[in-house]
């Protein structure tokens, strides 16, 4: 069992532990200064909500207002335990709109439906199926200020959870992990038949997750455990999945993502992961990820018989999650996607605090709200969980375009600066692409993926000042192809930081990776992808012909006519800048350019970033 610390133990932790907050958290530190926050507890956790308050007065200068749930009650409700109370305070509390995007509200206590039994699980009230009701202060039918909760049942739990985010902050354990992230893709099988037919259904697993690991920084390690590469067992489940799972987790990841079917136990009717009979194979308590579940009831927190998996995350002493963020009821595929995109994009890409992230992405992305609202984060709201900042400052020194197998390779990197003095080097394979299909009972299922390549080389280098570098050889036998990528992960006890190089092309020397500037069909591409606010797209017509380039929103909607007209044989390209028709700018997320001509069509996806 894992050692515990005690809250007063923690807190002279906090005065020897490293700060590990970079210049892009900063940011919105400041801003969250300027909000206001406050965390709503009974009486029997004030003491510990108490010493949370302090710890992010005492580091990052933010005021948390600590309010006895009774007191609300007494000042709003006549002493009675009335959800809509909270809702009328918060209203009264929260008079300055121009701030709620930069303020809190942390409720630290678990709650149920029948919130007025007396029992360990209802120490907070809960209102309506989603906690964001608490902070619905106008009338846009929108959240509008972050919101977490602490399911903690007793102060045992309670201590343990707060213990967690302060060591999480001041002291975490500086390593690979907190540049990865899982993403578990659910199969294709629902029901003895097929689901996710067309590849933009919101119930093609393997499409989201590739959808989302497109959108993500190419510094980002980006692990995936998808259900169609593994055998079902004559009892419908895939246990060799589950093991991955379990394996990749302990092994640390920064997140842990959830695409398919899922209920308050189960990820998936394959069974990748069973909180009833497998937490206590998670042994990963020096490297919590952040746990989500673009997935349905996965953190139904609200049942008085049975602690769900997003809770157990929390409470498990040997391991779990820092946080977790999934729904109270049945959700949408497709909703859930956009949602889960724009999340990622804020946390990984924009480095925002998790309720910040959140609130956002519910409000902006696009999703559905009412599916959106029932995404609920059992956590603390103005935690980061963030990747390390980073850079592309590696240097493959004499700057060859090419790899080649048995290449002597020689690479450097220049730091932002001295502070750091360990460096671990990955050079990885190229991504490759993948093709799946199946067929049941005249229904066809495919899909196109790719996976992200294997590190060929590895090595732990000196940082001599700002600098440092390395000699390899290109391994012989390795993946081939334009996407491979150098990534450094270098640390010290101020912090840590990454450096990348992408897209790398390594061939075996026998062809070349480039594509002839006249094919003999047709071909396109954009770059960069993802992009902000313009791309290039790319494209080579084998013949002749009248075409048409137009780019549409995620709706199908047409966006921009690029081109059309008649046009040569050729190679071509044009810039989308990111404007619709009439010249005005169009939202973040994701679009789709389809080249048509004579005889062909092409459509693929890109994604313009905020």
């Amino acid at each position: 069992m894992a050692k515990r610390i005690t809250l007063i133990g923690m807190m002279i932790l906090v005065l020897i532990g490293l700060k590990a907050i970079n210049s892009k958290q900063q940011k919105h530190i400041e801003r969250a200064r300027d909000g206001q926050h406050i965390i709503i507890a009974p009486e029997e956790f004030l003491t510990q909500a108490n010493l949370l308050a302090d710890f992010y007065w005492n580091e990052f200068q933010i005021v948390r207002s600590v309010v006895d749930q009774q007191d609300i009650f007494d000042q709003m409700s006549g002493g009675v335990a009335y959800p809509e109370a909270i809702l009328d305070y918060l209203i009264e509390f929260f008079d300055d709109p121009s701030i709620w995007m930069d303020s809190s509200v942390l409720i630290m206590g678990s709650g149920t439906e029948e919130w007025n039994t007396p029992n360990d699980k209802n120490r907070i009230v809960v209102i309506g199926y989603t906690d964001d009701e608490f902070v619905m202060l106008d009338t846009d039918y929108y959240p509008d200020i972050p919101i977490g909760r602490f399911p903690a049942q007793n102060i045992e739990q309670l201590e343990l959870i707060i213990n967690r985010n302060i060591q999480y902050i001041t002291s975490p354990t500086l390593d690979w992990w907190r540049n990865k992230m899982l993403i578990v893709a659910d199969d294709e099988h629902k029901g003895g038949t097929l689901e996710g037919l067309s590849y933009s259904s919101g119930l093609n697993h393997t499409a989201r997750s590739q959808e989302l690991a497109e959108s993500l920084s190419d510094a980002a390690w980006i692990d995936r455990v998808l259900g169609i590469e593994y055998e079902m067992n004559t009892n419908g489940n895939k246990p060799e999945a589950a093991q991955d799972v379990i394996d990749k987790v302990n092994d640390g990841q920064l997140i842990w993502h959830f695409i398919g079917h899922g209920n308050e136990d189960v990820l998936g009717d394959e069974d990748y992961f069973r909180v009833s009979t497998q937490l206590q194979l998670l042994q990963n308590t020096d490297h919590l990820p952040l746990f989500t579940a673009a997935s349905g009831s996965v953190g139904d927190f609200s049942s008085l018989e049975f602690d769900c998996m997003a809770e157990q995350f929390l409470t498990y002493e040997d391991g779990g999650a820092i946080a977790s963020i999934a729904a109270r009821a049945p959700t949408s595929g497709g909703s859930n996607s956009v949602l889960f995109l724009a999340f990622f994009q804020n946390i990984i890409n924009d480095y925002q605090y998790l309720g910040a992230a959140l609130l956002d992405a519910k409000i902006n992305s696009g999703a559905g709200i009412i599916n959106s609202k029932r995404f609920n984060i059992l956590g603390d709201p103005l935690l980061f969980v963030n990747s390390p900042q980073r850079d592309e400052n590696i240097t493959i020194i004499g700057n060859p375009e090419i790899l080649l197998y048995n290449d002597d390779i020689s690479i450097s990197g220049q730091l932002p600066s001295i502070d750091y003095s360990q460096c671990e080097f990955k050079a990885f394979e190229s991504e490759y692409d993948c093709f799946y299909s199946n067929s049941i009972n005249g229904y066809y299922y495919e899909v196109d993926y790719t996976k992200f390549g294997e590190p060929y080389f590895e090595e732990e280098i000196v940082i001599a000042g700002d600098y440092y570098e390395t000699s390899f050889t290109v391994t012989s036998g390795i993946q081939t192809g334009e996407e491979a990528r150098m990534i450094s992960y270098v640390y010290s006890d101020e912090g840590d930081f990454v450096q990348y190089v992408y897209p790398i092309t390594i061939s075996d020397g026998t062809s070349s990776p480039d594509i002839p500037e006249l094919p003999s069909s047709l071909v396109a591409s954009n770059y960069p992808n993802p992009f902000n606010p313009s791309t290039t797209i790319a494209y080579s017509l084998p013949n002749d012909s009248m075409i048409e380039l137009i780019v549409y929103n995620i709706k199908g909607q047409i966006v921009k006519t690029l081109v059309k007209g008649e046009q040569l044989a050729g190679t071509y390209e044009t810039v989308w800048n990111g404007k619709d028709n009439n010249e005005k700018s169009v939202s973040s997320g994701i679009f789709f350019y389809k080249l048509t001509t004579k005889d062909e069509t092409i459509m693929k996806k890109m994604l313009m970033l905020k």
